[in-house]
C-alpha cells in the first residue's frame, strides 16, 4: 500500500492509570475504564519517506519525535522489518496538557502502521501494541467506553470494548492551561507510587472499576460520575503526598473550578469533576444539563476555553 490514514479519537479514563508495575513493557498497576470522545482526535497518515530515515510531522511543521521513532523501531519487531516511512499527524487535542493527546496519537500512529502493511489485526492486538507507546493508547480504539485490563504480562494487558447501554452522558472540557506541563506522566507515576497511600489506592481503584462497570449497566449516571470523581481526586491526593518530590498538577484556577462544580452538585445539577495529568478540569454530566452548566462555568471563568464532548467512534481508516 503505498500509504494509509487513521482517525482515532481521545478517551478520557473515568477510573485511572496511574502508575505501572513493568516500566519497559508499560504494564500499569491498575485497570482503567474510559470513554471515548468525539470532539478530540490525530489523523495520522503513514506513507515511504522521502529519504533513507523515518520523518514524523506533526500539524505540518516537521518535527525530532524521538518517542515516535522509538515506537516505529518497536512496530518493526512486532510486525516485521519495514523501510523508513513518513509520519504526518493533525492533531486536534491541545498536546501536553492533561487531555491525553498520545492516546489519539499513538492509537492512530498504529493503526495507520498496520494498514500500511497490509496488516489484517484484530482491535485487541492493535490494543496490545500501541500500549508501547502510550498507555492511554489501548483504550483510544475501541467507541464509547473500554477496559483496560492491567494484565500480568505483554500478551494479557489490553483493552476491549465494554458492551453497556447507550448513557446521554456528556462531558465539558475546562481548558485552564494549554501548556506544556512541567511533569511528565510517566515521571509523575513513579514519584506518586511512593505516595504511603498509593496500595490502598490500587485496591480501591479495583472495587471502584467493579462499581463503575454496574453503574454503566444500570445507566446511572450520577453513580459514574460520583466514582469517577472519588477515583480522580485520590490520584492527584497521590501526587501531594508522594514521598520522592511531591507535586501538584492543579493551578489555583482548577481549584476554583472544581469547588465551582461541587456548588453547582449542591444546587441540584448532575455535576462530577475528573482529571489527568494536567491543570484542566473535565465535567461529567448528562447531554440535556450541558449547554446550562457549561453557559454558567463560561460566565464565572471568562478566560477559560470550554468544549463539550459526547461518545466518540473508534478507529477509522481511509
Amino acid at each position: 500500500m503505498t500509504k494509509a490514514t487513521a482517525t482515532a479519537h481521545t478517551n478520557i479514563a473515568l477510573i485511572k492509570y496511574w502508575g505501572k508495575k513493568n516500566v519497559e513493557l508499560n504494564l500499569p498497576t491498575t485497570s482503567s475504564l474510559s470513554l471515548t470522545l468525539d470532539k478530540f482526535y490525530t489523523t495520522t497518515t503513514v506513507s515511504p519517506a522521502d529519504y533513507g530515515e523515518d520523518q514524523f510531522i506533526l500539524n505540518q511543521n516537521q518535527t525530532d519525535g524521538q518517542r515516535v521513532h522509538r515506537f516505529l523501531d518497536f512496530l518493526r519487531s512486532e510486525l516485521g522489518d519495514f523501510d523508513p516511512v513518513k509520519v504526518d499527524s493533525l492533531n486536534a487535542v491541545p498536546t501536553s496538557a492533561g487531555l491525553a493527546s498520545s492516546a489519539s496519537a499513538f492509537a492512530a500512529l498504529t493503526g495507520a502502521v498496520a494498514k500500511y502493511l497490509d496488516k489484517d489485526l484484530p482491535l485487541e492486538e492493535l490494543s496490545r501494541l500501541a500500549r508501547r507507546g502510550s498507555g492511554s493508547a489501548t483504550r483510544s480504539f475501541f467507541p464509547g467506553f473500554a477496559l483496560w485490563q492491567a494484565g500480568d504480562s505483554d500478551a494479557t494487558s489490553y483493552a476491549y470494548a465494554l458492551d453497556t447501554p447507550q448513557i446521554p452522558i456528556a462531558l465539558i472540557v475546562a481548558e485552564v492551561s494549554g501548556l506544556h506541563k512541567k511533569v511528565s506522566s510517566s515521571d509523575g507515576m513513579q514519584r506518586a507510587m511512593t505516595s504511603p497511600d498509593y496500595p490502598n489506592w490500587v485496591k480501591e481503584s479495583g472495587q471502584q472499576i467493579e462499581a463503575m462497570q454496574k453503574a454503566l449497566q444500570a445507566s446511572d449516571l450520577e453513580q459514574v460520575g460520583a466514582l469517577a470523581e472519588a477515583n480522580a481526586l485520590a490520584m492527584h491526593a497521590l501526587n501531594l503526598s508522594a514521598r520522592d518530590r511531591r507535586f501538584t498538577y492543579y493551578t489555583q484556577q482548577t481549584l476554583d473550578i472544581i469547588k465551582f462544580v461541587q456548588d453547582l452538585r449542591h444546587k441540584g445539577f448532575l455535576a462530577y469533576v475528573t482529571l489527568d495529568a494536567g491543570p484542566n478540569v473535565k465535567i461529567i454530566t448528562s447531554q440535556d444539563q450541558a449547554v446550562d452548566i457549561s453557559s454558567q462555568l463560561q460566565e464565572a471563568f471568562p478566560s477559560v476555553k470550554l468544549a463539550t464532548a459526547l461518545p466518540g467512534p473508534g478507529i477509522a481508516y481511509e
